[in-house]
């Protein structure tokens, strides 16, 4: 560790942190001693009185020079210029955030709404963003919380975090999920063999505990909602139709009302080669199970999947199974019945 030199590009209290740091690894702790070792570090260039007698003469002596207005005003220009990038890095989140409030100190911005200003500016160019954060500071001014102390600067960095977190979780059109079973942890599953009664559509089942290929499904949309605003058009929201494709066979799932399970009798769960009218799914928001007030589904929601036909049937499985060719599946089924845990499935990205 070497003793750092002060010339005006940092902020004086955090370089005599670093000089008194220096000084207690060299068993230095008078504070006299340490003065005289601070003033032989700072730049020549940089007059200071010879009468300084306490750190705190010293941070006010720095504080005054013309040095120190000029490090914070290059601290709010890299403030008015900065950019989130989301995908520079790994971890890049929390290192952009300490960047930031590192900047903000040594500028000393301590005012809220200017560093709500600052931050926003970060990544407007996200519409998500731009949106979301916006909203989310209104319901905070809604319930009379004025942003005015560090608190709500935490508040507010907290915020940005929570909506890009909320961004990077969104389940979109297309995307790869999995939908796991609450109760017994299997996830909802398909695959190649055919049912030996009824419809011969594809089996459903749930499956394994680890995830698997057959596993694996696609949310198709049905139409474009013209009150979602442009960037929201290809986002999930509750009550979404939408069409559940498997990603391995390719076929689209539907809970049959016509067709019976095979333990239970309850309304069958089937993958059929093509999309059909009563093919058509919606997600519903447990706000109970979920910190989760968007209208967006965002993943680890836990929901509930209804179908829409002639009537709706909500998705469910239980510790029923059923066998073909040996082979053992946990039943899943749709119902029509009072809604339980049973009916519970946590969305997931992968």
């Amino acid at each position: 560790m070497e003793l750092p030199k002060y010339s005006g590009t940092v902020h004086p209290e955090e370089w005599l942190k670093q000089v008194q740091t220096f000084c207690y690894f060299k068993s230095i702790t008078n504070e006299q001693e340490i003065l005289k070792i601070c003033k032989l570090m700072i730049d020549s260039t940089i007059i200071i009185p010879n009468e300084i007698n306490s750190f705190n003469e010293l941070i006010k002596t720095l504080k005054s020079h013309a040095t120190f207005n000029i490090f914070k005003d290059s601290c709010k220009r890299k403030l008015q210029v900065m950019k989130y990038i989301p995908e520079q890095e790994e971890n890049y989140t929390a290192t952009f955030l300490a960047n930031f409030r590192s900047l903000c100190n040594n500028a000393e911005i301590n005012n809220p709404e200017e560093i709500k200003s600052f931050l926003f500016n970060t990544y407007s160019s996200n519409e998500f963003f731009e949106n979301e954060f916006i909203k989310r500071i209104d319901i905070i001014n809604s319930k009379d919380q004025k942003l005015d102390d560090i608190n709500d600067i935490n508040i507010i960095v907290n915020l940005f975090n929570d909506v890009v977190f909320d961004e990077l979780n969104a389940i979109k059109y297309d995307s790869l999920i999995t939908l796991k079973h609450v109760t017994t942890g299997r996830y909802l599953s398909s695959c190649n063999i055919n049912y030996q009664e009824g419809s011969y559509g594809n089996v459903v089942f749930a499956g394994e505990k680890l995830c698997n290929s057959h596993a694996l499904w696609l949310l198709t949309k049905v139409n474009s909602c013209p009150l979602k605003k442009p960037y929201q058009q290809n986002m999930v929201f509750y009550n979404d139709k939408f069409y559940l494709k498997h990603k391995e066979t390719n076929a689209t799932f539907v809970l049959s009302y016509y067709d019976k399970s095979p333990t239970t009798g309850q309304s069958k769960a089937i993958c059929y080669s093509k999309a059909y009218s009563n093919s058509k799914c919606q997600f519903v928001n447990l706000k109970s199970k979920n910190n989760n007030n968007t209208l967006h589904v965002k993943s680890k929601d836990i929901i509930n999947l209804k179908t829409i036909n002639e009537k709706i049937l909500f998705l469910r499985s239980h510790d029923f199974t059923f066998t073909i060719d040996d082979k053992k599946f946990q039943e899943v089924v749709g119902h029509a019945d009072r809604i339980g845990t049973n009916d519970e499935w946590q969305i997931e990205l992968v």
